[in-house]
């Protein structure tokens, strides 16, 4: 079986020449620690990793997918191979590699364990996704807002695999509308109880839930939310420095009402939770719950390209395989010019993908050792278009992968449509890919309001306007900002054309009328975002490793056809889709009367 690290060769390039250690190591290990041992040790460890996930899950990545969830007599469990999986990562110490140390954790930047992320999902997206929810995700919350004995009471555990969480958010009314959520907290006799409801909780059947609820009665849309930590079990004779169990003496604190049955990542389950008097301890301020969510939400969501890429790397490496030993009209069909420009398709996304990954997973890791705002705003700009690309590309490379295997390709033995069934789920969770649209395009608009002569200069940011390449790749990636900016010049001269050029001056912020056609065209532009990202991403690898120009002449040709498209359609009209809407609105307020 395959190392899922040392036989990925773009994988290795990137460790080994991509990434800048110089600078992230001392962020992570200190001012004078040695940046070629520290990075020697992370290499290693992703060895091993690489091993055990190319060895061990991957081989069981099948039976977690026949067998999904277990349901027995209402109880939800995980099946015994994703257990097996998750036992094993425990004993390699890969369940907490980015806990801090002090904690039971060994303390890796986020770009290390991006890596593992990667290959994880490639492996078996199921693993992945239970991984990454039910230890990393709960961990990072309780270490940033808790207090110090909520980080005793669940950090060690979590991170050798003892205990696993969740987060819940989600309602069924609520969707991503979090605002509108209407899970309660009460104070009453000295204690928090929670009441309501949760839907689509990804590993919800742990032993405890990190829970979102409106804690201020009376309060409105983000204002007066916090979190909360509610152990799945009480028991009054258990260890109070550990979570409960499930035992004879425990008693249920809230309820996992059923786990979906779905056709994607089938091993991982997706609960409902039902909380009727729950008790439950405040992580972090009451009233501050959004912040702490939204962090979640935005670190969720690079992991979710991430998750993309894996996916898309395993549907590449299947039809690579596949194309080089199926044989027709006397060749490897990977010989006909039609599947060889797939194939080289796939290897650019792929490629592209691991590219604008690394780079926001360092800008994460300053972020988190208190890099100044351009970082930040850099880290914003990045992440929903990780979350779109990784998401919407990792989908057309497991329908290319479909394609190149052609009835093969729905046949269960072949991997490639559990590939393509678990790619699915990516555009979906954590925030849809029209909700990255709407994210990436609302900054956007932001950043035009306060600088519209960025238009004038090169292009919407300053990552964009700054860069600049050589050759045939610097050509279609100039060619590509230009269609971009060129689209963005006439949506916002209609916006001035319809809310004067005072609007452009600052003077107030645009009506939901006036922005209409910013968010009717939300992801035509995020796409042409995402495109030239990636490569001005590849542009400035190919500075550095001449091997990668290649790369970054395929991506930069993407873009510019990608952005050439996309300007014609927005220029184009809108197609009837307000009248359309119009007349839902008249219908509507006609069922009222």
């Amino acid at each position: 079986m395959p190392n899922y690290f040392l036989e990925n060769e773009d994988l290795v390039t990137t460790f080994d020449r991509v990434v800048r250690w110089d600078e992230i190591v001392p962020l992570s290990e200190g001012p004078d620690a040695n940046v070629a041992d520290t990075v020697s040790t992370w290499r290693e460890v992703l060895s091993v990793a690489g091993e055990y996930i190319g060895s061990e899950v991957a081989k069981r990545a099948r039976q977690v997918d026949e067998l999904g969830v277990i349901r027995d007599n209402g109880k939800i469990s995980l099946s015994a191979p994703l257990q097996q999986n998750l036992k094993g990562l425990a004993e390699l110490g890969l369940v907490g590699l980015s806990f801090p140390k002090e904690y039971g954790g060994s303390g890796l930047p986020f770009t290390v364990t991006a890596f593992v992320i990667e290959m994880l999902a490639r492996a078996c997206a199921s693993t992945m996704i239970q991984n990454g929810i039910a230890y990393t995700a709960p961990a990072a919350m309780i270490y940033r807002d808790g207090s110090e004995e909520q980080k005793e009471r669940y950090l060690p555990a979590l991170a050798r695999g003892e205990i696993s969480g969740a987060v819940a958010m989600t309602e069924p009314e609520a969707g991503s509308d979090v605002g509108n959520l209407s899970t309660t907290a009460t104070f009453r006799d000295g204690c928090w109880f929670l009441d309501g409801r949760k839907q689509f909780i990804s590993a919800g059947n742990g032993d405890f839930v990190v829970v979102l609820a409106r804690a201020l009665p009376g309060s409105k849309a983000l204002e007066g939310l916090a979190l909360f930590v509610a152990d799945h079990w009480t028991d009054d004779t258990a260890d109070p420095s550990r979570p409960a169990r499930e035992t004879a003496g425990a008693r249920e604190n809230y309820k996992v009402e059923r786990a979906e049955h779905k056709f994607t990542i089938r091993g991982s389950p997706t609960c409902s939770l039902v909380f009727e008097g729950t008790r439950a301890v405040p992580l972090g301020k009451i009233g501050e719950g959004w912040r702490g969510i939204t962090r979640f939400m935005n670190e969720s969501r690079i992991g979710v390209g991430i998750q993309g890429l894996g996916i898309a790397q395993a549907a590449l490496a299947a039809a690579q395989d596949y194309a080089a030993r199926r044989v027709q009209m006397d060749r490897p069909i990977r010989e006909h010019p039609m599947i060889a420009e797939m194939l080289m398709e796939m290897e650019t996304t792929v490629a592209g993908c691991r590219a604008l990954v690394v780079e926001a997973a360092a800008l994460q890791d300053a972020v988190t050792h208190g890099a100044d705002e351009s970082v930040a705003w850099r880290l914003r700009e990045l992440t929903p278009l990780v979350k779109w690309y990784g998401s919407e590309e990792a989908v057309h490379t497991c329908r290319r992968a479909l394609q190149i295997f052609g009835g093969y390709g729905v046949v269960t033995e072949y991997d490639v449509e559990r590939h393509m069934r678990d790619a699915l789920i990516t555009p979906i969770y954590e925030g849809t890919s029209q909700i990255q649209s709407l994210m990436a395009v609302r900054d956007l608009m932001r950043s035009l309001l306060r600088k519209p002569q960025s238009l004038l200069s090169g292009g919407p940011s300053a990552t964009l306007a700054g860069a600049k390449f050589e050759g045939e790749g610097g050509r279609d990636f100039a060619a590509a900002r230009s269609s971009l900016v060129w689209s963005l010049r006439g949506l916002t001269t209609g916006l001035a054309r319809k809310g004067g050029v005072s609007l452009l001056r600052g003077g107030r912020q645009p009506s939901d009328e006036e922005l209409e056609p910013f968010m009717l065209n939300a992801e035509r532009i995020t796409e042409s975002l995402a495109h030239i990202h990636v490569a001005r991403a590849l542009g400035e690898q190919a500075k550095r490793i001449p091997e990668r120009t290649p790369l970054f002449v395929r991506a930069a040709r993407r873009a510019k056809l990608v952005a050439q498209r996309n300007t014609k359609e927005i220029g184009a009209g809108d197609g009837g889709v307000f009248a359309r809407i119009a007349e839902y609105e008249r219908e509507r307020t006609a069922a009222r009367k």
